[in-house]
């Protein structure tokens, strides 16, 4: 994203901090989350993958995104492989991440994450909360254990002839409770607890910051369950603020499918994203887009109208403790950041 590109997106996010748009609600509050604008233009696995031990990439010829797996072993000798992430709720939780790398309360360079909120947030973008073997919160809680031990690779083909790269993880550490990981190894999602706390890595960290996008919450509500339409208007809220007024954009069906799709013939894509196109389209109907036989037009949107789109009524919120940061938070935390630091110092 050009400097020019990152002011336009900047000058958008204040527009939402202003009152509420006219003609509202008074009772409505502004309800925004965040999600990093790589995740916006890729997007991850739309459903598990034939092998999701094995790397996973999508590539569009000048840009590729690879997708990388995890094996280590615990103190008692036993291997256990982590798959990467995939559907939507790794991307739900992505936004989740980012939103929380976000709050305005955090203290400065605290990237110690807390749990202690994710349900609440889970309940207001439209995924039921419900324990035990067959609930959504152990298949919720397996994806975030892949996103926290995945490694992400990207490569860019420069316009100078030059190749760059970047391997990243977001997350760098993190506290699970005793028997949790066997737990996860075993199948048991339903007995696992939420991690103690997991914490940022400082790339992660920094570039959820800076460079995220706002996506309203509200309305992920009516795409929660569908993993392309949630990349679909998350890409809509990325592109929309950039389009200046009097031109278009047109977004061809092939890159579509090249950030989005599954490697299928792009006639296939089109046909079968046909529906998830639609609820993104209903979900945020203040974008103007025409849907054409070349692709998706994007037109310059009042951002006065775009913004009805981040306010709903205020609902009642479950008072949650924030942690403090690692070096004053709780015991369990403490240790296992000693303990990394302890290892560390090993080798």
């Amino acid at each position: 994203m050009t400097d020019h590109e990152e002011r336009k997106i900047e000058r958008w996010e204040r527009t939402l901090t202003q009152s509420p748009p006219q003609g509202g609600d008074p009772g409505e509050r502004l309800q925004v989350s965040f999600l990093h604008k790589g995740f916006c233009i890729a997007g991850l696995p739309l459903r598990r993958p034939r092998d999701a031990n094995q790397p996973w990439s999508r590539q569009d010829g000048r840009f590729a995104l690879t997708v990388g797996p995890s094996r280590f072993t615990l103190p008692d000798g036993r291997t256990i492989d982590v798959g990467i992430p995939f559907g939507p709720k790794a991307r739900l939780l992505t936004m989740w991440l980012t939103t929380e790398a976000r709050d305005p309360g955090r203290g400065v360079g605290d990237r110690w994450i807390e749990l202690g909120r994710i349900t609440d947030w889970l309940q207001a973008v439209g995924l039921p909360v419900t324990g035990g073997e067959r609930g959504s919160i152990g298949a919720t809680k397996d994806q975030l254990l892949r996103l926290a031990f995945s490694n992400f690779t990207m490569i860019l083909r420069g316009e100078d002839a030059t190749t760059l790269f970047k391997r990243e993880v977001l997350i760098e550490a993190g506290a699970f409770g005793t028997e949790d990981l066997e737990m996860w190894s075993s199948g048991s999602l339903g007995s696992m607890n939420w991690p103690h706390g997991l914490k940022l890595s400082a790339n992660a960290f920094e570039r959820f910051r800076r460079h995220s996008v706002a996506i309203p919450t509200a309305r992920l509500r009516q795409v929660a369950h569908n993993a392309l339409s949630i990349d679909l208007l998350v890409y809509l809220c990325f592109r929309l603020p950039l389009i200046d007024k009097g031109e278009s954009d047109l977004i061809r069906w092939q890159d579509l499918n090249a950030q989005f799709g599954t490697s299928e013939f792009t006639s296939k894509f089109r046909q079968s994203s046909s529906e998830s196109l639609k609820h993104a389209l209903e979900a945020y109907p203040e974008a103007r887009v025409e849907v054409t036989a070349e692709g998706l037009i994007l037109r310059p949107s009042d951002p006065l109208e775009l913004r009805r789109a981040f306010y709903a009524p205020a609902t009642p919120r479950k008072p949650a403790p924030r942690l403090r940061p690692v070096q004053r938070t709780s015991a369990g935390m403490r240790a296992a950041a000693e303990g990394a630091q302890k290892l560390a110092v090993r080798r």
